[in-house]
């Protein structure tokens, strides 16, 4: 079985991809997937619950209509089965047959821009630059678009403050308008809403797991 590995990367559909810094400027967070050296990322198959040497830091988050900061402490972590098509492991369109932990593993949603640009201070995490301790490409294959995706932009809600691994679900957003709506709204109550109105698509499943503290802004 592979595991998780630092050759590959994340997200739920053909997004917009622009050269920018994952959000919270302050607190540096990404790294510039053109000038990451694909080679020399080792796979980091083993015990996912050893942090020893992984990267920290912050990544913005919305959590029931305020910004949160989402501390990352531990590599990703995707595993196969589901089979995938990049060195990553993680997959989009199929659930986690594998997970880093036994019991219940809480959800962190990752949203998509879908051919357009949103505001770039609504995002989280901005296209071409690879997020903290995020996989640089995500096999989408099974949506029916290109085999893969490098760093594509997204920003993330958490339905509460629960710590710890996250398994993550994809949701493909089809407008502007619609973005607008979930970043003013900043909470998975507008998502529902506007996934049962028909206007937002529906949950992606994925087995790609984060490692995280949800903390005050």
């Amino acid at each position: 079985m592979r595991s998780r590995q630092l050759g590959g990367w994340y997200a739920a559909a053909i997004l917009v991809v622009a050269p920018a810094a994952c959000a919270n400027p302050d607190r540096p967070t990404g790294t510039d997937v053109s000038a990451m050296d694909h080679a020399a990322m080792a796979s980091n198959v083993g015990n996912p619950n050893a942090a020893a040497g992984d990267a920290k830091g912050f990544i913005s988050g919305w959590l029931d209509g305020e910004v949160v900061d989402l501390r990352y402490t531990r590599q990703y972590f995707c595993a196969e089965p589901p089979e995938s098509g990049v060195p990553s492991n993680c997959e989009v369109g199929a659930p986690a047959n594998v997970a880093p932990r036994s019991g219940p593993i809480p959800k962190i949603y990752a949203l998509a821009p879908a051919g357009f640009q949103p505001d770039p201070a609504t995002l989280h995490c901005k296209g071409g630059i690879l997020c903290l301790n995020h996989p640089p490409m995500l096999d989408v294959s099974r949506l029916r678009l290109v085999a893969s995706v490098s760093a594509p932009a997204h920003s993330h809600i958490v339905p509460d403050r629960q710590a710890g691994w996250h398994n993550t679900v994809n949701i493909r957003v089809p407008s502007l308008e619609v973005w607008n709506e979930i970043a003013t709204a900043k909470s998975l109550t507008k998502v529902r809403e506007l996934q049962a109105a028909g206007r937002l698509g529906p949950d992606i499943p994925t087995n790609v797991y984060f490692f995280l503290e949800v903390q005050q802004h």
